[in-house]
């Protein structure tokens, strides 16, 4: 018995027609909203800063950053004062808080001259070495009291 070709027909088309709603929400779907005046949203990661955005940003990150120096520099002080009965802890403490200092002023100049494509790997090393010089600050001042 030979089947009929309606019902070849039909089985052919069942993947067609189960898999064609899904592929209506595809990128053709969104090229076709742009075309008819739809806006789509890009995802927040991908939208570019303005540049006065970034120039504000590294603005106040440098505030910060100068603030932590004030604080250092005080602190600095008082390590002069205690070096010689610090302990070999505090010691290292001390040294790390400068060394992070130098890590976080460089991380602020490769973020200076980061482009647009940079900006966001740039931006997350400063916010990370900024964090990191004020977690060494507190717990050097924790020893030098």
């Amino acid at each position: 018995m030979r089947p009929c070709k309606p019902f070849a027909i039909t089985l052919l088309m069942i993947p067609v027609l189960v898999l064609l709603p899904f592929s209506m929400h595809g990128p053709k779907n969104i090229l076709f909203a742009q075309d008819q005046g739809v806006q789509t949203k890009e995802p927040a990661s991908s939208q570019a800063l303005s540049k006065e955005e970034m120039e504000a940003y590294k603005k106040d990150l440098k505030k910060e950053l100068r603030s932590l120096d004030k604080k250092i520099a005080a602190l600095h002080k008082k390590v002069k004062k205690e070096w010689s009965k610090a302990g070999t802890e505090a010691k290292e403490s001390w040294n790390d808080v400068k060394m992070k200092q130098r890590e976080a002023r460089s991380k602020l100049k490769a973020l200076s001259s980061a482009g647009k494509e940079a900006w966001a790997k740039a931006k997350t090393d400063a916010n990370a070495a900024r964090d990191e010089v004020k977690e060494t600050y507190d717990k050097a001042a924790s020893y030098f009291k």
